[in-house]
C-alpha cells in the first residue's frame, strides 16, 4: 500500500527522536502528529523490520466466520436471475422447498448477500439482468432520446418561446374534476397558471389569450408558444375551425408542436408542473378545504408570485436569480435590484401572478 511521503517524514523523525533520548514518546508523538499508541506500533515494527516497518501495510479481506457460505451465495444469486423481483423473505422460503435445492438460509443472510453484491433493491436487480443480456440495438426512438440530453430549447430572449402544458390535479369534493394550464417562459423560467375544471380547446385557448395579456402588461410581445400534440391544442398549422389555433392566428403567435412520442421536447412546461405540484398542490390541499375553484386560485396566485419574484433557480441560464430579474432584465450585467420588489398590476378578471 503506498503511504505518503509527509507521512513517512513524519514517522522516521519520530524514531530518530526517539534514539536520541531528549524528548518522552508522548511528546516525540504530539510533535510528529501521531497518537502514542499509533508511536508504539511504528515504534515496533521499526525495530522488527526496520525502515521497511514504517509503511502501511496492504489490508487483505477476509472473510468473516458468520458470512454465507459461498455455495449457498451463489445459489442465491443463480435464483433472483429467474427471479429478480422476489424480496429477501420470499427467496428465503423459495430456497427451502425441494425442488430448489431445500437451502436452509435465512431472510438475514440472503439480504446480506444481496448487500454484498448491490442487488438489494429491485431496481438494482432489474438493472442486473439485463447487464447480464446480450447487447441489443437500440431504437431510433432511444437514439433519439439519448440525443435530446445535449440539446437545449432555443430562447434568446423573454417571450420568444413559451412552453405551455396542461395536467389533472384531482377531484376535488364539491367541484368535481380540476386541471391546471401552465406556461412558462423558456429564457426566464417566467411560470403562469390558471385552473379550469376540464381540459379542452377552449380553456387552453382562454390561457393562451391571458398569457399574452400578461406579456404584454409586462412590455414584451409573445412570439412562439410550444406544446404537446393534444387535442385541446391542435395542430402545429393554426386554424379558425380549432379555439386554439384561432387564438394563435387572432394573436399573432406562432404555434410549434413536440414531436410525437416525444414528451422530453416540452420539458420547461413538464418540470413546471412537477415544481406546483410538489411545492403548492401537494401542500395546500392537504392544509385547506376547498369549496371553489377561485379560491385554490387566489392561493395558486400567492404561490406564483413567490415563485416569479422571490425564488431563486439553479439553471445554468438564470444563474441564482429570480425568473422576475430575467424577464425584465435580460443581462445579468444590468442592475436589477429596482424591480426585485415591483408586482404588476392585474386587470379585473385576470387571475395570472407575473
Amino acid at each position: 500500500m503506498h503511504t505518503h511521503p509527509t507521512v513517512m517524514r513524519c514517522r522516521k523523525q519520530a524514531m530518530k527522536l526517539d534514539l536520541r533520548k531528549i524528548l518522552n514518546r508522548r511528546e516525540i508523538a504530539s510533535r510528529c502528529q501521531m497518537s502514542h499508541t499509533t508511536f508504539y506500533k511504528f515504534l515496533k515494527r521499526y525495530k522488527e523490520q526496520g525502515e521497511d516497518g514504517l509503511h502501511d501495510k496492504e489490508r487483505v479481506p477476509t472473510i468473516k466466520p458468520n458470512q454465507t457460505p459461498p455455495d449457498v451465495e451463489e445459489a442465491i444469486l443463480a435464483f433472483i436471475q429467474d427471479h429478480p423481483a422476489y424480496g429477501p423473505k420470499r427467496i428465503s422460503d423459495e430456497l427451502r422447498l425441494p425442488e430448489n435445492g431445500a437451502i436452509e438460509v435465512g431472510e438475514t443472510a440472503v439480504y446480506g448477500v444481496l448487500k454484498r453484491n448491490n442487488l438489494n433493491t429491485r431496481n438494482k436487480r432489474l438493472k442486473w439482468i439485463d447487464s447480464l443480456q446480450p447487447p441489443q440495438d437500440k431504437t431510433a426512438w432511444e437514439l433519439d432520446k439519448e440525443t435530446s440530453r445535449h440539446r437545449h430549447v432555443h430562447a434568446p430572449k423573454p417571450g420568444y418561446l413559451m412552453s405551455q402544458d396542461g395536467k389533472l390535479i384531482g377531484r376535488l369534493a364539491g367541484i368535481g374534476k380540476v386541471y391546471v394550464q401552465v406556461g412558462i417562459d423558456c429564457h426566464s423560467s417566467m411560470g403562469l397558471a390558471r385552473l379550469y375544471t376540464d381540459k379542452t380547446a377552449n380553456s387552453s385557448a382562454d390561457f393562451l389569450k391571458h398569457a399574452n395579456q400578461s406579456y404584454e402588461n409586462m412590455g414584451v410581445k409573445l412570439q412562439r408558444v410550444l406544446t404537446d400534440n393534444g387535442k385541446e391544442y391542435g395542430s402545429s398549422e393554426p386554424t379558425y375551425d380549432h379555439h386554439f389555433g384561432a387564438a394563435c392566428l387572432i394573436l399573432g403567435i406562432k404555434h410549434k408542436t413536440t414531436k410525437v412520442r416525444h414528451p422530453w421536447t416540452n420539458g420547461y412546461a413538464e418540470r413546471f408542473i412537477q415544481t406546483l405540484y410538489q411545492e403548492f398542490f401537494q401542500v395546500a390541499l392537504r392544509r385547506k378545504k376547498y369549496t371553489s375553484v377561485d379560491e385554490l386560485q387566489t392561493d395558486l396566485d400567492q404561490y406564483l408570485y413567490y415563485y416569479n419574484w422571490k425564488r431563486p433557480h439553479r439553471g445554468r441560464r438564470i444563474r441564482g436569480r429570480v425568473p422576475a430579474q430575467v424577464f425584465l432584465v435580460p443581462n445579468p450585467e444590468q442592475p436589477c435590484s429596482r424591480i426585485i420588489y415591483y408586482r404588476p398590476q392585474r386587470e379585473t378578471g385576470c387571475r395570472d401572478v407575473l
